[in-house]
């Protein structure tokens, strides 16, 4: 089942990307809202026997399930669809954050004495509001703030992983992390007026990678001892 899952999802992400790049919305009202529901199902049946970090694992889920939220409202157009996609998707980087908390704390992860990391992350988000507050409605300047703070908290907490985790399975989730934010920053860039060519896809590509990532390396982690990895 879960080999299925995971074929279906590969699947529905080729077709979500073509239906993006042939801007065929109608195809895109169906692939999109299935990209992640597949995810969480192929996170489900791949640890499914595992008895181990069950916060963890229902936590991940919760994530995949407020993402599914989150794509379904950021398909209308609205700035009420808009704000509830932001803040379906604050719930899903809030829930990832409880995972990789639950893993290494912030007390006792890699992030513990090392704040130069937290600047460095937060020096991207700060210049990108920076670029875009003017072309920001005034009405969304705190919402899209705070968005902006709680997915670099996700991107801190993947950071913080480091030496809890495998190397390589840290190095998967960190670029996933990175693709996550790369596609929130190019979906800023296109709503507040700056469109770029094959923006569409760029946003939805980088997406669905991110996602996948933090997933597969969730599965790892979950499917493995700790002090095995």
């Amino acid at each position: 089942m879960n080999r299925i899952a995971l074929a279906a999802f590969m699947a529905v992400a080729l077709l979500e990307l073509w239906a993006e790049a042939s801007a065929n919305n109608s195809l895109v009202y169906y692939t999109k809202p299935l990209l992640m529901p597949l995810l969480a199902t192929w996170l489900m049946t791949t640890v499914q026997h595992s008895g181990r970090r069950p916060f963890f694992r229902r936590a991940v889920f919760g994530a995949l399930i407020f993402s599914t939220l989150g794509d379904v409202l950021l398909m209308f157009s609205g700035a009420i669809f808009f704000l509830a996609g932001l803040f379906f998707f604050l719930l899903a980087h809030l829930f990832y954050i409880g995972a990789f908390t639950s893993v290494a704390s912030l007390a006792s992860g890699f992030l513990h004495r090392r704040w130069g990391w937290l600047a460095l992350f937060l020096a991207y988000p700060s210049l990108l509001l920076f670029f875009l507050w003017t072309d920001i409605p005034k009405g969304l300047h705190l919402p899209v703030m705070l968005y902006a703070m709680v997915i670099t908290a996700m991107a801190w907490c993947v950071v913080n992983m480091k030496g809890k985790i495998a190397s390589a399975v840290f190095w998967s989730m960190l670029a996933g992390a990175l693709l996550f934010i790369a596609s929130d920053s190019m979906i800023a860039l296109y709503r507040f007026g700056h469109p770029f060519e094959h923006a569409r896809v760029a946003i939805m590509l980088t997406y669905i990678a991110g996602q996948f990532l933090l997933v597969r390396g969730a599965v790892l982690i979950l499917r493995h001892p700790v002090e095995k990895l």
